[in-house]
């Protein structure tokens, strides 16, 4: 039996944040829309969706940290090289998006054609845009 991923649900502590930027940063990569609530939004790329949702008040205080246990990070991958620098040059800078961990760039020790930039979202959810 095979079995694939469907969905995942991300709350956030500051919605009105981060709701936003992941529904531009989303659109850019052509995901859609597949419901939109008050304070919550689901978007898929006709695979996989995403679900964001405020954080209940009593759970905020915790915060996020991407080096405990929980997701770390999540990628999205491109077809080519050039694709990653253009998103990097022409969505990132221009959006005051800064890339981190030594990024771009190349990752020989994840494969030949392997090139990534990563980027944290407004909680601290590092975010890899790759190719491989």
């Amino acid at each position: 039996m095979k079995g694939t991923l469907n969905h995942i649900e991300l709350h956030t502590a500051t919605p009105d944040v981060t709701i936003p930027f992941y529904k531009e940063l989303l659109s850019h990569f052509e995901w859609n829309v597949v419901a939109e609530f008050p304070n919550g939004l689901g978007m898929s790329d006709g695979n996989a969706s995403l679900w964001f949702f405020p954080t209940p008040d009593d759970l905020k205080a915790s915060g996020f940290n991407r080096d405990a246990t929980g997701i770390s990070h999540f990628g999205v991958k491109l077809s080519s090289r050039p694709e990653v620098e253009a998103f990097y040059n022409d969505y990132m800078k221009p959006k005051g998006i800064e890339a981190t961990l030594d990024t771009p760039e190349a990752r020989e020790d994840f494969g030949p054609n392997y090139y990534q930039v990563m980027f944290v979202d407004p909680e601290g959810l590092l975010i890899e845009v790759f190719t491989a």
